[in-house]
């Protein structure tokens, strides 16, 4: 073999090793990634669920049973306890409600 094929060859086996490494290293960032998104997956669903079960309990304490708001603002029974002011939508009994968390108390209006 000639020092020239010797070298190509050496050149093109650096390559393909260089490229299976590259390969390797995507292949942990895909898997992590996977796993970062499956656990943040999980914890919109864990949340999501938390909102529906809220909404639900704001909507049976502001609503008669028709579905029309009677009392505007539930207190949300917070205390000391930290909160994010938010606000969401929920549908229920067949009408859209709007709430709002402002201080420790929800605002609820039918849209």
């Amino acid at each position: 073999m000639s020092p020239v094929n010797s070298i190509e060859r050496d050149r093109q086996f650096q390559e393909a090793g260089a490229n299976e490494h590259r390969i390797q290293q995507l292949e942990r960032q895909v898997a992590q990634q996977c796993k970062d998104w499956e656990t943040g997956a999980r914890e919109w669903k864990r949340l999501h669920g938390h909102q529906q079960d809220l909404a639900e309990w704001l909507i049976d304490h502001a609503t008669n049973d028709a579905g029309r708001v009677t009392k505007p603002r539930v207190d949300a029974a917070l205390g000391g306890e930290a909160f994010i002011p938010c606000s969401f939508t929920f549908i229920a009994k067949g009408r859209k409600y709007h709430m709002s968390l402002v201080s420790t108390v929800y605002e609820v209006e039918e849209l």
